[in-house]
């Protein structure tokens, strides 16, 4: 049971952190606020506008758009048979935007707490954020779900001035019996 709530935990990680574009001006508050929104779209479990906003990179890297939203479904599904549910998404502030290759470019943290009867579990990660269009829109991109090599060779323009903080280990808290 704890094994499955663990592997749970670490697929729904990366399902909350995935990718969306939200119109934004080009600031650190416009480029949290569209994170939020990213939040707010799971935890309305409203797959469709979830998956309409994330990276095009993110879907070849995941093997196609109707793939991940079978992943995404069945993750949130078998967690609420156990109990879970998604009991709060918060967001740090993003570091300096960087203009690089006609983009503009930042990373922001992420820290999504699930419940479930059998425990607690807070989940970690860093979004990288990015602007093709001078901060009008935002995508974001989880450095959890796949790697930065990963990552750099379906996205080659992330600048490599970007710090990517290293992934914290989810912290389980377990319910007594």
């Amino acid at each position: 049971m704890v094994k499955i709530l663990f592997s749970t935990c670490l697929v729904l990680q990366v399902l909350f952190a995935l990718p969306i574009a939200v119109s934004a001006q080009a600031n650190p508050s416009a480029i949290k606020s569209a994170a939020i929104a990213m939040g707010n779209a799971l935890v309305k479990k409203n797959s469709d506008q979830f998956l309409s906003y994330m990276h095009p990179s993110m879907f070849k890297l995941a093997g196609g758009k109707e793939k991940l939203r079978v992943i995404s479904d069945s993750a949130l599904k078998v967690f609420e048979q156990f109990g879970g549910k998604v009991s709060r998404i918060t967001y740090g502030n993003p570091v300096e935007i960087i203009s690089y290759k006609k983009t503009l470019q930042s990373v922001i943290t992420q820290t999504t707490t699930l419940t479930s009867f059998i425990g607690d579990a807070e989940l970690s990660s860093s979004l990288i954020a990015i602007s093709n269009d001078n901060g009008k829109s935002w995508t974001f991109i989880d450095t959890n779900m796949f790697g930065i090599k990963q990552i750099k060779s379906a996205m080659p323009d992330i600048s490599p001035s970007l710090v990517i903080p290293k992934a914290a280990a989810p912290k389980i808290i377990m319910k007594e019996q």
